[in-house]
């Protein structure tokens, strides 16, 4: 007869979650303090965003996006990139103040940076239901038409967003000094990556240097997902980001794997 195991032992994947739920609430508590401050101005950043972009082309909207409400138009592109930005830009960052965890030997960097991912991913996942749902009492479309294809393209801008991070982290591990060059590379990157503007009214010749972004197909994915109406051009395609996404994941976990011990040591 074969001896069971001994009662209150756990298992490596039970150390696994409870390691990686305690992380996602340190990552809480320090974004948010346990004050409503924290959780107004995460709030206050995509809504600034929209509000402000709706004074300047509000009265363009019906020209500028035909097929499409200007804000759903706003919110549809807006919290895609900027939950790409912060998985992207905060995981690069989220090992500086970490290092005092490491002397548990439960804990990993990997474990770090898939924490700080999903605090990410919860946030915008909450605050994109929080603006459709007031789009819905405005009276806009507040359910995506393709429910299915639109969380399969989250899931490809989640990836994405995870792997380049990693990446990052890694990278500017020892080169910290690349963190400045990646955070201004981001700031024409919201220009270029369709938010604010439909393809289809930019000038032909520029299109073909614009598709070269993966997040600009991304952007203009979700956007035919949630109105069928919406007109999307034929060279944007979700398999172009997925490629990338999947590359950037695997090269990235190689360079962890091949580094993770120096990670630990610094």
């Amino acid at each position: 007869m074969t001896a069971s195991a001994a009662p209150g032992k756990r298992t490596p994947w039970q150390i696994q979650r409870a390691v990686l739920f305690a992380l996602l609430q340190r990552d809480l508590k320090a974004r948010f303090g346990g004050r409503w401050l924290g959780g107004i101005w995460t709030l206050f950043e995509p809504l600034a965003h929209v509000v402000i972009l709706m004074l300047l082309f509000g009265y363009l909207r019906h020209r500028v996006v035909p097929g499409m409400p200007f804000p759903l138009f706003l919110v549809t592109g807006l919290i895609p990139y900027l939950m790409f930005r912060n998985l992207t830009l905060r995981l690069m960052s989220a090992l500086d103040g970490s290092r005092g965890l490491f002397g548990y030997r439960q804990v990993k960097p990997i474990d770090v940076l898939t924490a700080r991912a999903g605090m990410e991913v919860l946030i915008y996942s909450v605050l994109f239901v929080v603006f459709l749902v007031a789009l819905g009492w405005a009276g806009f479309q507040w359910f995506p038409d393709r429910p299915l294809h639109l969380a399969v393209a989250s899931t490809v801008l989640i990836v994405f967003g995870f792997g380049l991070g990693l990446m990052l982290a890694v990278l500017t591990d020892d080169w910290p000094q690349l963190r400045i060059f990646v955070r201004l590379v981001f700031m024409p990157l919201y220009f270029v990556s369709g938010v604010i503007f439909p393809l289809h009214s930019l000038p032909a010749e520029f299109l073909p240097w614009l598709l070269w972004n993966p997040l600009l197909h991304l952007v203009e994915v979700h956007r035919g997902d949630f109105v069928e109406n919406y007109r999307v051009l034929e060279q944007v395609d979700l398999s172009y980001p997925a490629g990338l996404a999947l590359a950037t994941l695997a090269l990235s976990l190689a360079l962890y794997r091949v580094r993770r011990r120096r990670l630990l040591s610094r």
